[in-house]
């Protein structure tokens, strides 16, 4: 499915919204990013309540740096990616959150609730979309090793990657 010009508009004014420090806007972030987010960190991160600490970092880390974002070099979601992807693998090296894994055994969440009713997005992605994904965003490869890795020229695989958003944003929309 192909972004519409109404999910461009809407994200730009979520954006503009931002910048200008509209806290009105936070709810619809949460609502259209925190499950990919979600997905991602969680890929990291395997604590539910750590995934989920980092998730609320990753908000606030958006909020106090949304005036660097720079729609001409990344998409917002990527951008939001990256934030999440650098928070959750802090996280683990450092084990800042640790003191939650204890507590949170028997603990759920939301997030993870709904997401039970729903297929994982990461299901619906062509295995060498998935696999890049993998590579650059939850071990930490630069394209070029990840290339090489899967034996891949690079621009074949940052091609691969643009699918992939296109795909999770496609069915996060839906």
């Amino acid at each position: 499915m192909i972004r519409s010009k109404l999910q461009e508009h809407a994200e730009q004014y979520m954006i503009a919204a931002l910048k200008n420090g509209d806290q009105s806007v936070l709810g619809n972030l949460y609502t259209n990013y925190a499950p990919v987010l979600l997905g991602v960190i969680s890929r990291i991160v395997q604590d539910t309540a750590i995934a989920e600490q980092v998730l609320q970092e990753t908000f606030v880390a958006i909020w106090s740096r949304i005036k660097l974002y720079d729609a001409s070099t990344s998409r917002f979601l990527t951008w939001g990616l990256a934030i999440a992807r650098g928070i959750a693998i802090e996280a683990v090296k450092t084990g800042k959150f640790q003191h939650l894994a204890q507590r949170s055994e028997n603990s759920t969440f939301a997030l993870a609730k709904e997401s039970q009713d729903q297929p994982d997005t990461f299901y619906f992605l062509e295995p060498q979309e998935k696999e890049a994904l993998e590579l650059i965003y939850l071990k930490g490869y630069s394209c070029q090793e990840a290339a090489q890795e899967l034996g891949i020229p690079e621009e074949t695989l940052k091609t691969s990657l643009k699918l992939a958003f296109k795909h999770i944003g496609a069915e996060r929309a839906a």
